[in-house]
């Protein structure tokens, strides 16, 4: 994850939140998140660290990047913060309610992953992981925008949106429950001008070199530009959350 360290001022002004929904259901999973000890892996610039900090949870954010965990704790200044790896993580065992990453379990070693996880989890305590996902698919101009990134950015596909993150990691482990899947569906506005910052801020972008990837934000913003009425976007989004409790 060390590359988004290029990209931490884009991350931290245009990427999302998350949909309260998601919030609902680790409430109801953990009997509330106040007072829950809660990790937050892969925090980056602490977007799931402040939505869990406004549910009065005790969070302890990781992350490799310590420029984007420096943004974190500007926003919060209380954050405890650790450079660490999710394979890895420097707490004792037994210690975490609640283990959550946010758009990032994909970059963690699976299977280290999975046995770190239940290590630092109370017996009881849960493990999830969750993605935002545009799903404008009936729209013609986010097939146009989707095609443009699968033919320019080697890293995309939009097929990735549906991935089964825990069949290789926590529900072959043989340390949880059966991993839980669920959908919460939401709009997004967003102007057009972030929408192109966010993008800036993504792996398969940043992977690009600088020609290509100011070639690619000038096509899209073209696309955009043609084809939404007005600044503001409303885009569909799917949130896709796993959940598992440590047996």
């Amino acid at each position: 994850m060390s590359s988004f360290e290029s990209a931490a001022a884009e991350y931290d002004a245009a990427r999302p939140s998350y949909p309260e929904g998601i919030y609902a259901i680790l409430e109801e999973h953990s009997g509330g998140l106040a007072n829950k000890l809660v990790g937050d892996g892969g925090a980056g610039t602490g977007v799931v660290s402040r939505q869990l900090f406004q549910r009065d949870a005790e969070v302890i954010a990781f992350d490799p990047g310590m420029g984007m965990l420096r943004r974190a704790r500007t926003r919060t200044p209380e954050l405890r913060a650790l450079v660490a790896e999710a394979g890895a993580i420097p707490l004792c065992a037994n210690v975490l309610d609640l283990l959550c990453f946010g758009q990032s379990w994909h970059w963690v070693d699976q299977k280290l992953g999975a046995i770190e996880a239940a290590r630092v989890l109370r017996k009881g305590g849960w493990w999830a992981a969750w993605w935002n996902h545009p799903w404008a698919d009936s729209e013609e101009w986010f097939d146009t925008f989707c095609t443009q990134l699968e033919t320019r950015c080697p890293g995309y596909s939009r097929e990735s949106r549906d991935v089964d993150w825990c069949s290789e990691s926590i529900a072959t482990c043989g340390r949880f429950l059966s991993p839980q899947r669920h959908i919460v569906a939401w709009e997004r506005r967003v102007t057009i001008e972030d929408w192109l910052i966010d993008l800036r801020s993504h792996s398969y972008l940043i992977d690009l070199g600088k020609p290509e990837a100011s070639g690619l934000i000038t096509d899209v913003e073209a696309l955009l530009r043609r084809s939404i009425d007005g600044e503001i976007m409303v885009v569909p989004y799917e949130t896709r959350l796993w959940t598992a409790q440590l047996a």
